[in-house]
């Protein structure tokens, strides 16, 4: 049987320079597969993909405030069906 990693991180804070890209690093440095972001404090929503990671999220309507999203290796994106976000 083949094994995933989850886990989950309170980021705190994403809206700070370089924050997005230093919690990918230590995700990427793990063994985590997939983490539950909380506290990213973006608005709207999306998805941000990158060389060795991805990151969907949703935010509250006021930037700064709340925030969730999920960030996972580049390597499990045939393993994510779809995202529906329905509310931050």
């Amino acid at each position: 049987m083949n094994s995933i990693y989850l886990g989950t991180w309170n980021a705190l804070t994403l809206s700070k320079s370089r924050k997005l890209q230093e919690l990918a690093e230590q995700i990427v440095d793990t063994q985590l597969e997939i983490a539950a972001i909380r506290e990213t404090r973006w608005s709207g929503n999306g998805l941000i993909k990158r060389n060795n990671y991805s990151l969907h999220y949703r935010g509250s309507n006021k930037t700064g405030q709340a925030g969730t999203g999920f960030i996972y290796r580049q390597d499990e994106w045939n393993y994510i069906l779809g995202f529906e976000p329905h509310s931050e």
